[in-house]
Parts: C-alpha cells; sequence; structure tokens
C-alpha cells in the first residue's frame, strides 16, 4: 500500500464526527494561502506540545469600494477527495514548493476559537448580492483566482479567524488535542519524525506522520 493509500484511509477514518483540515507550509511563501517553513520549524523545535499559528490579512475579495477583509485568517484545505487528487498530482508532477502539512481536527478547532471563527469559503464566480463588507470579505474566493494555489485550487477552502494576543499581534496557540497528523518531504520524513518524538513529546500512535510532499 502506498503512503497516499495509508493517509486515505486514516483520514476517512478519522474524520466522521470531527472533519479534518491542512495547513501547508512552502519555503519562499507570496501567497496568502501558506505559511513560510520557518514558522513550522518553530514549532518542530519548540518543546511545547502546541502548534502556534499567525494570521494574514487580505483575504478573499475585496468590497465594492476596493477595500480588503484586515480580519487576519489562517488558511486551511478540507481533507476529502478533492485534496487526495491534489496530493497525488503533486506527487506526480514532482513536488518543488511544499514543504510541510500539519492536520487538525475541525471540530477541536471550533471549541477551542468557537463556531463563528471556522469560515467555510464560497468560491464565486460572480459578485454576490448584496456585496460583502470589507470585515465579510474573506468569506469569499473568486474562482477564477484559485489556479494560483495549483494543484490545490480545486479544494474547499476553510479560514480560521485569529483573535490578537495579549501583544495585539494575530497569533494563536492551537491545542495538541486537535493536532491529528503532519504531512512530510519524503526526505525529511525521519528527521521529522524524530524530533516529534524527542522535542514535541507528541503520541505518534494518535499524530500520525506521512510522506506524502
Amino acid at each position: 500500500m502506498n503512503e497516499l493509500s495509508k493517509f486515505t484511509r486514516w483520514a476517512e477514518k478519522e474524520s466522521p464526527g470531527r472533519g479534518l483540515i491542512c495547513h501547508l507550509y512552502i519555503s519562499e511563501s507570496e501567497k496568502q494561502y501558506y505559511s513560510k517553513t520557518d514558522y513550522a520549524y518553530f514549532n518542530l523545535l519548540s518543546d511545547s506540545r502546541n502548534w502556534i499559528v499567525k494570521g494574514t490579512t487580505a483575504h478573499g475579495i475585496a468590497s465594492k469600494r476596493g477595500k480588503v477583509s484586515l480580519i487576519p485568517c489562517l488558511n486551511l484545505f478540507e481533507v476529502d477527495d478533492k485534496f487526495y487528487k491534489a496530493l497525488d498530482l503533486l506527487s506526480n508532477e514532482g513536488n518543488k514548493r511544499f514543504d510541510l502539512g500539519i492536520v487538525f481536527n475541525k471540530r477541536k478547532l471550533k471549541g477551542s476559537f468557537g463556531k463563528a471563527k471556522i469560515v467555510d469559503v464560497r468560491p464565486i464566480v460572480r459578485p454576490p448580492d448584496p456585496f460583502p463588507s470589507p470585515k465579510e470579505c474573506h468569506h469569499y474566493d473568486w474562482a477564477r483566482s484559485r489556479h494560483k494555489l495549483w494543484p490545490f485550487n480545486q479544494c474547499d477552502v476553510v479560514r480560521l479567524e485569529i483573535p490578537e494576543s495579549d501583544f495585539s499581534l494575530p497569533i494563536a496557540i492551537i491545542p495538541y488535542q486537535a493536532i491529528m497528523g503532519m504531512l512530510t518531504r519524503r526526505k525529511d520524513y525521519h528527521g521529522i519524525t524524530k524530533i516529534v518524538q524527542d522535542t514535541k513529546r507528541w503520541d505518534t500512535d494518535r499524530i500520525q506522520i506521512f510522506p506524502l510532499l
């Protein structure tokens, strides 16, 4: 059984009642959808069992007056058939960008942040009626702009609104209990697995790691 089949079987077993969503890290991120790999390694080398994320603004569409959403968000993809297909395409074409992915329990995130902070993004081909205010523009994406996300351009997007911390920074802690799995590059799998076990002290029987990128 190949790694994608293992991941698919695991995800389909874990998804019911939870929902799985994945955030991806790339080395040179100029896209708002992804975080830089630096953030991932900061987390991996920390002895905290939790995971720290940073939200960014200007997601989604612009308002009628050209204003963008100022609500910091973290972009994630629903782990489903579309996501499996994207991983398969990535494998076949050769991955040159994606370094790591972390899979979260969507239900647990709703419990930690509140249901209203988890936004299922709607891809649109024409302006919505009525047009949203800037504070809701991150609820939408222009479908024509999704091609920049290849091979994940067909995936369903979820945005986690990140509240400001005590220092007025859009940084939040995702609790260990909400972490379900990780996707790594094949060449990094053994090294990251050792870090996860020795430094993060994660239970790798519960949090699965897949060399899929």
